[in-house]
C-alpha cells in the first residue's frame, strides 16, 4: 500500500513538474494560465445611456487569465471574467461575459462586455482601459 500510494504521488508530481515546464516554453516563451475570484468586480459601477445613469452594478467574478511571455518577459494578457452581478436601482441580476486583452508594450486593454439580465435587460459595451491614467473609455454601448 505505502508503495502504491509513493509511486502515485511520483506520478501526480511528474505530470504537475510537466506541465508547468510547457507552459514556460523555450528561452522564456510562453503563457501562464491561472483563475481567481474577484469580489470587486462591478464595485458600485453606473450604467449610463447616454448620459443618463440608469443602474448601478455589484457583484463577484470568476476570473481566467492567460499571461504571454516572450524571452523571459510578459508582453500581455487575455483574460476573461465570468460573473453575476445585481443592478442596485433595479434589483435585476445580470449574467456577465467580459473578455479583456492587456498589451503590456503599450500598457492598454481593449475589451468587450456582454450583461444579460434576468428582466430582460441586455447592455453590449466595448471599451480601452488606459494603464497610464487607470481609465476607461467606452467605445460603444448598446443599452434598452
Amino acid at each position: 500500500m505505502k508503495t502504491k500510494t509513493f509511486l502515485l504521488i511520483c506520478l501526480f508530481v511528474g505530470i504537475g513538474f510537466t506541465q508547468l515546464s510547457a507552459q514556460n516554453g523555450k528561452d522564456g516563451n510562453g503563457a501562464v494560465s491561472y483563475e481567481i475570484t474577484w469580489d470587486g468586480y462591478y464595485v458600485d459601477v453606473p450604467v449610463y445611456c447616454g448620459t443618463v445613469v440608469i443602474d448601478r452594478l455589484r457583484g463577484t467574478a470568476d476570473i481566467h487569465i492567460v499571461e504571454h511571455y516572450k524571452g523571459g518577459v510578459f508582453i500581455g494578457q487575455n483574460v476573461t471574467y465570468r460573473a453575476e452581478v445585481v443592478g442596485l436601482l433595479t434589483d435585476e441580476v445580470f449574467e456577465v461575459k467580459d473578455s479583456f486583452k492587456y498589451i503590456a508594450g503599450e500598457n492598454i486593454g481593449v475589451g468587450h462586455c456582454n450583461l444579460k439580465g434576468d428582466k430582460g435587460t441586455h447592455y453590449v459595451l466595448s471599451y480601452i482601459w488606459d494603464g497610464a491614467t487607470d481609465t476607461f473609455k467606452f467605445l460603444k454601448a448598446v443599452c434598452p
